[in-house]
């Protein structure tokens, strides 16, 4: 068993898995601070976070700090890959607020938001939120700093493996993997709950769940693999959104990919079936 220690920030279970006992708590450091910077930037639940003055400024560039810079133009490439599926803009001022009222003004699209250097500039009646692509790249990043830094196997976990209606759940590894490889545990229909996979070094895999009273999608959820946390992230987002066409634009897009549909079965694509098999006496 690979050492490990866990915590709850932002709304999620974090959790630092090293193969190096001597290497755990400075992992772990790295880990949590990158998340809090990320946090500090872009949580709206937290009044002081830099992304109100872009969602305050309706239209007016804003100069930004490279870090809440760089989750934007992250969050922009996520949208780009999924053609709008995986969107950074939250719901159009629902309450009116700020005088958007739907069908007077033209509705914002992420084609929209451009950001130059330091300066970001968000049209009138859009709203960014950029809480899950923050999260896939603050927890890929912080895995690949604290392998380099302390020359050992790093595997963090961001979200929960219990089965949360519109959960988020994503693991991302760097460095040399543990003997029987980085064992992840998926959930989904009681008679896959035992289903495990294995992540590869320097790789990632997310698992996206449907929200709760969604269930005329027919998918319980997606989980994707891939060499990167944003597009695991992104890649799982966008094809929930297809419903009962998930496993087709997965297969299109040779994505190592596993769906769990509401009445219990599990489908994967091609691509799922090369990942390294779950080794039993790990």
């Amino acid at each position: 068993m690979t050492p490990s220690t866990q915590w709850n920030t932002w709304g999620s279970e974090i959790e630092v898995r090293v193969t190096e006992w001597a290497a755990l708590g400075e992992a772990a450091e790295i880990v949590r601070s990158a998340l809090e910077r990320a946090r500090d930037v872009c949580d709206l639940g937290r009044g002081d976070a830099e992304i109100h003055e872009v969602n305050q400024a309706q239209g007016t560039p804003v100069r930004v700090s490279p870090e809440l810079g760089g989750l934007i133009r992250a969050s922009l490439w996520a949208a780009r890959m999924t053609g709008g599926a995986v969107s950074p803009l939250a719901a159009l001022d629902p309450d009116g607020v700020l005088g958007f009222e739907a069908g007077t003004q033209p509705e914002p699209s992420y084609t929209d938001v451009r950001v130059h250097g330091d300066t970001v500039f968000a049209p009138f009646g859009a709203f960014l939120d950029l809480t899950d692509p923050a999260k896939s790249v603050a927890a890929h990043r912080a895995a690949r700093r604290a392998a380099d830094t302390l020359e050992c196997g790093v595997c963090v976990r961001v979200g929960t493996s219990a089965p949360v209606p519109g959960g988020v759940d994503l693991v991302a590894t760097w460095g040399h993997c543990p003997i029987g490889g980085w064992q992840v545990d998926l959930a989904g229909p009681p008679a896959a709950a035992e289903d495990r996979v294995e992540v590869r070094a320097g790789g990632a895999i997310a698992t996206v769940r449907t929200e709760a009273g969604s269930a005329e999608s027919g998918l319980d959820s997606v989980t994707v693999a891939a060499d990167d946390g944003l597009l695991a992230y992104a890649a799982a987002a966008a094809a929930l959104g297809q419903g009962v066409a998930a496993l087709r634009w997965l297969t299109e897009r040779d994505l190592a990919a596993r769906v769990v549909y509401r009445r219990g079965s599990v489908r994967t694509t091609d691509a799922w079936l090369h990942l390294p098999p779950h080794d039993h006496a790990a």
